[in-house]
């Protein structure tokens, strides 16, 4: 009876227990994403081009785009765009505070520039032409605190892709929409940079552990980083004041720089570069990006 009894209070303490935890652990912040559109200026001057099809291809994709990649961050829960469209809506036409399901964060993305291009040169003496797609697509994401109605982030982003092709005399001309290749890639790459920047805004990278001369940072294979980039690492000194505003914020001094070497589907390792005092939980910023190969 006594060794029952005591089972019965051991397990009684370990359900206790995992409460405690289960109330204590981090829940994700829950994030609303809006349905992605462009200015009316700019689809009235790629209608006016004959490059409209470019343009809704390239907003559709990245309207599943932004959403598959902010969900890999792993650091939010994604809500319905759906639904946080047609609720955003209405509260900007009933002048209330948008409310969605307690969402935490609000992202909206204007597409405010766009343009897809050929150009092309002509080789008489090789008799070919030498013809080059550009596209270029710029954007602006703002996140915005439900709560407070406050925007924490406003960044605008662009990014163009070439690609070339050489043709011969007797080549008919190729139309800009034949082949999706660079919208696909110039979409990806648009869709990582926003995500990387909400995670950023909300959840700034850390360091998680530092071993000997190698440090473990909380971002993944789905948030951007990249094996060769150089990060700088902070840390947070004392609260400051800014005598105009009163806004509050924290001094960030800088104790090293690492360079990223591994990426992996949770975290990754840099080598430490330079140390004036790296530690856990230390802030780390992108400082030098490494690029990828141009299409061709």
């Amino acid at each position: 009876m006594k060794f029952a009894r005591l089972l019965s209070l051991f397990a009684v303490g370990l359900a206790f227990t995992g409460a405690l935890s289960a109330q204590d652990a981090p829940a994700k912040k829950k994030i609303a994403v809006t349905r992605i559109a462009a200015t009316d200026s700019v689809k009235a001057r790629m209608s006016g081009q004959g490059t409209g099809l470019s343009l809704a291809s390239v907003l559709e994709a990245l309207d599943s785009q932004v959403y598959d990649r902010v969900l890999g961050t792993k650091r939010f829960e994604v809500l319905e765009r759906s639904d946080a469209d047609a609720l955003a809506k209405e509260s900007a036409a009933a002048g209330t505070a948008f409310q969605f399901n307690q969402a935490d964060y609000l992202l909206t993305i204007r597409v405010d520039g766009f343009n897809d291009r050929v150009e092309t040169r002509k080789l008489a003496s090789l008799g070919k032409t030498v013809t080059a797609r550009v596209v270029e697509l710029s954007a602006v994401a703002k996140i915005t605190e439900v709560s407070t109605q406050r925007a924490i982030a406003s960044t605008n982003f662009q990014v163009s892709r070439r690609q070339a092709d050489q043709l011969s005399e007797n080549t008919i001309g190729k139309n800009g929409e034949s082949s999706d290749i660079l919208l696909t890639d110039i979409t990806r790459e648009m869709a990582q940079k926003i995500a990387s920047r909400v995670a950023d805004a909300v959840f700034p990278a850390r360091v998680l552990a530092k071993r000997d001369k190698v440090v473990t940072i909380n971002r993944n294979d789905s948030s951007g980083i990249r094996v060769g980039q150089v990060w700088e690492v902070f840390i947070l000194g004392e609260e400051l004041v800014d005598p105009d505003t009163g806004e509050k914020s924290r001094e960030e001094v800088l104790v090293g720089k690492v360079k990223v070497t591994r990426v992996t589907p949770q975290n990754s390792q840099a080598d430490i570069v330079e140390d004036t005092g790296i530690d856990k939980l230390a802030l780390v910023r992108l400082k030098d990006d490494v690029t990828e190969p141009a299409a061709e």
